[in-house]
């Protein structure tokens, strides 16, 4: 356990930093999207069968060819591509991570 004033000094330098940085935060915070359990579980399946399906092409070069493919697949939830792309990438890439 660290000495108790460290604790205190380096809550004290986030803290600092968090205020300088509020109008970057806020703005970052804003732009937040919000998923429900379902679709961030759809976007992930759909990720690693990506991975699956197209093995060793680059994200770049499949990146369109999954976004409409994704119009197709969300049904009626109507969550755009924007919205879960980092999802379904993320988890394309977590195949091969090591």
């Amino acid at each position: 356990m660290p000495p108790r004033n460290v604790d205190w000094l380096s809550s004290f330098i986030a803290d600092e930093a968090r205020e300088a940085d509020a109008p970057a935060a806020a703005a970052a915070v804003a732009n937040v999207v919000f998923l429900s359990h379902r679709i961030r579980e759809l976007a992930i399946t759909y990720g690693l069968g990506a991975r699956l399906h197209h093995g060793e092409r680059h994200w770049d070069d499949i990146r369109d060819e999954l976004a409409r493919g994704w119009e197709r697949l969300r049904g009626a939830e109507q969550v755009p591509w924007t919205h879960v792309e980092g999802e379904v990438e993320g988890a394309w890439r977590l195949v091969l991570a090591d």
